[in-house]
């Protein structure tokens, strides 16, 4: 349906978005710095970013919908 909009769904996705922006530098140079000082192949460092990238998504999002939920009052 054309003009069919949920602002409280946009506005969760840009939040978890936007925190994921600001988280990956950080972690990004951390598992890089990481990888480089244990002498990580190039594919094994990208495995290992792959990896924890993946991980810190999963938990942003938890962390993300919970807070989002309680907002909302939906949690109980």
């Amino acid at each position: 349906m054309i003009g069919v909009y949920d602002k409280a769904a946009a506005k969760e996705a840009l939040t978890d978005v936007g925190v994921g922006f600001f988280m990956a530098f950080p972690v990004a140079l951390a598992v890089l710095s990481f990888t480089t000082w244990l002498n990580f192949s190039v594919i094994t460092t990208a495995v290992f970013q792959t990896l924890v990238f993946t991980l810190m998504s999963l938990v942003r999002k938890y962390f993300v919908r919970v807070h989002f939920k309680r907002m909302n009052g939906e949690y109980e």
